[in-house]
């Protein structure tokens, strides 16, 4: 590892108590023993290329959010494999020992190929899962060691990064031009940091409660079973009012191979239920969502994000009849983005 502060090139018995033994410094992140594979050179050029070299301030959940994709893409799933196989195994023997005690060869022929059936299944589908990041732990881990480890050292997030917690001055229009609703308070604070409120003349708020008269509601959600039913939900909550779905949709999340993909709890049998009634989800679009996938809005590079909301709004405070047709044929689609979502 290299040391942060003087360069030197580090082995790992020279960094022990996560100190530099050449200049005596200490860092962050000890590569070697947080979840994330983190150090502090990775961090600052995570950051700089998050904020576009300065150009845009982002959340730290933005970070770690970015933090934990490259974790996920380079799982070789050997671990999870080896699990399933431990679990898929003995089911597999105690077919076979099944045609033992059938006294026939055909019989036990079959039960052998199951035990290897089975065994192969197991081990390809945690392969498949590995290449997706598990929810909770290592973004939670991230979290702690910026806003605790991080700032030990060095005082201060890293440049252009905010805690979204801290996040209280949002500029709020008294006449706004539209609504754009957003239940992640990071998305909502990086939008508001970033200008959105005052470029456009619009309210960012979390909930459809209290949202002003007469104006355009544009709804942004993660791709996650309540994401998917938040602008119907919106629509009851504000009847008659022109809500617009502008959500990251599942198509672009589950084509895209760096997309960031959560295994959560998966929905209930009502939830489901309402989403195959009310939504216009296609199968495979549903079937995810059942085994439990969400992928957050806010693991979307903050440039895309910040682009595609500006272009959302362009969209919708348009008053000729040209942009208006345009909206009405689905304007509304998440940006397809090569090798990341």
């Amino acid at each position: 590892m290299i040391c942060p502060h003087c360069n030197a090139n580090l082995l790992y018995k020279e960094r022990s108590g996560r100190t530099c033994s050449k200049c005596t410094r200490k860092f962050a992140f000890e590569p070697k023993t947080n979840e994330l594979g983190l150090h502090d050179l990775r961090i600052r050029k995570l950051a700089g290329k998050l904020t576009d070299s300065g150009r845009l301030t982002v959340t730290v959940s933005q970070l770690e959010a970015a933090a934990s994709r490259r974790k996920a893409r380079s799982g070789s799933g050997l671990p999870e494999a080896i699990g399933c196989a431990v679990v898929g195994g003995p089911v597999g023997i105690g077919l076979v020992v099944g045609g033992v005690y059938a006294d026939d060869a055909g019989i036990l022929s079959f039960f052998g190929a199951v035990l290897l059936f089975a065994v192969v299944v197991t081990v390809v589908s945690a392969v498949r899962r590995s290449r997706h990041h598990k929810h909770g732990t290592r973004i939670s881990a991230s979290r702690n060691y910026l806003l605790h480890e991080w700032m030990d050292v060095y005082g201060s997030l890293p440049d252009g990064v905010v805690d979204e917690k801290r996040v209280r001055d949002i500029h709020r229009p008294e006449h706004p031009n539209a609504v754009l609703l957003c239940p992640d308070p990071s998305v909502i604070a990086f939008l508001a940091l970033n200008g959105i409120p005052e470029r456009y003349g619009v309210s960012l708020v979390s909930k459809a409660y209290g949202v002003p008269d007469k104006v355009p509601v544009v709804v942004l959600h993660d791709a996650s079973p309540k994401g998917c039913l938040l602008a119907r939900r919106t629509r009851e909550a504000l009847p008659g009012r022109r809500v617009l779905d502008a959500g990251l949709p599942l198509s672009a999340v589950m084509k895209a191979p760096g997309a960031l993909s959560l295994r959560g709890v998966r929905p209930s049998t009502e939830e489901m239920g309402r989403l195959r009634a009310e939504s216009t989800l296609t199968g495979p679009e549903l079937e995810w969502l059942a085994k439990g996938w969400i992928s957050p809005l806010v693991a979307v590079p903050p440039a895309k994000l910040l682009a595609t909301v500006s272009g959302v709004l362009e969209r919708v405070l348009v008053t000729d009849p040209e942009g208006r047709k345009a909206e009405a044929i689905g304007f509304l689609t998440w940006p397809g983005e090569s090798g990341s979502g």
